[in-house]
């Protein structure tokens, strides 16, 4: 679109293509035109102004539109239009307050989507409709919500192969072992942060199948089998997430237990080196009358003796298993 970087306008054609249009084409847009889709990105400049005297959107959508939202909030206007806040985990970073929310505006002839252009919903939904199979009206948000699925479903996959590799490397104790562990702590982080947007994605799926809203009603069969693909992917989140805490506790405890042998050697050694220490300690004092001092193979003896004390205690505590 012209003079709006990243961002863009579709005209749907009702065979699963589209067209890209212009600004001032937009502006000219009759709903017998067929189903139009715009998408801006959140860093626009003046957004609000943008949403009211380019896309005449209302007060009672801008809004909510613009509204922020911890989770997943929707909002039904009028009885046909739709929005939908959905935090957005996975998305690019920007520098806008609410970077990581992804906002549309959905009636039956009508979409407008506010969110990085970059996000995989976003891309692959652009790329069906540039080949032809893409949606072909009001099951634009089923589109949405397979392309974030499948993207999860990648992504998940990825993920398993990656704890996979993880839990091999400290079974079979290979030399880059040491690595697990913090390679584990950015496993979990992904994990949770994954299970997140999985479990954001069927709420929200779940929620638009709940509405009385009548283009919505009309897909009511593909939205439910959609919530019952999402919450199998939540399941293989949660498994995932299950076998990284016990990979976790695994490595905790080998550490812990090199921690002890290391803390009981070294328990034994100062045990071995007490009475040796305490015997040269007396030996150096500073005062007159210390035996041998006058003789010059006292110090040949007493090394002697001290070893031989040191072999007797190693032997000790051998006999009683101790080492």
């Amino acid at each position: 679109m012209d003079g709006f970087e990243n961002a863009f306008a579709l005209l749907l054609d009702g065979s699963g293509g589209a067209r890209s249009l212009t600004l001032e084409e937009t502006r000219s847009w009759r709903a017998s035109d067929g189903m139009l889709w715009v998408h801006l990105p959140p860093d626009l400049p003046d957004l609000p102004r943008v949403l009211e005297a380019v896309f005449h959107l209302p007060p009672r959508v801008r809004e909510p539109l613009l509204a922020d939202t911890g989770r997943v909030r929707i909002d039904v206007l009028n009885e046909n239009e739709l929005v939908l806040l959905l935090l957005h985990p996975d998305s690019a970073p920007t520098n806008v307050s609410s970077p990581r929310q992804l906002r549309a505006w959905m009636t039956a002839d009508r979409c407008v989507t506010v969110a990085p252009t970059n996000q995989p919903a976003i891309v692959a939904v652009r790329e069906q409709l540039a080949h032809g199979r893409g949606p072909r009206g009001t099951d634009l948000f089923l589109s949405f919500a397979t392309a974030a699925l499948s993207t999860a479903a990648l992504r998940t996959t990825e993920l398993d192969d990656t704890l996979s590799g993880l839990e091999t490397r400290f079974e079979e104790r290979r030399d880059d072992a040491i690595e697990v562990p913090t390679d584990l702590r950015r496993l979990r982080r992904t994990l949770v942060e994954q299970r997140r947007f999985v479990s954001l994605a069927r709420d929200a799926i779940l929620r638009v199948s709940l509405l009385t809203v009548e283009w919505v009603r009309a897909q009511e069969l593909e939205l439910r089998q959609m919530a019952e693909r999402a919450s199998g992917a939540l399941k293989e989140m949660d498994a995932l997430v299950e076998r990284a805490r016990i990979l976790h506790e695994d490595v905790r405890a080998r550490s812990d237990a090199r921690s002890q042998r290391i803390l009981y050697m070294l328990t034994i050694i100062s045990g071995v080196f007490l009475p040796l220490s305490f015997i040269t300690g007396l030996l150096g004092v500073n005062v007159g009358g210390i035996p041998g001092a006058q003789w010059r193979g006292s110090f040949l003896l007493l090394v002697l003796v001290l070893v031989v004390l040191a072999a007797a205690e190693w032997r000790a505590l051998r006999r009683r298993e101790l080492v």
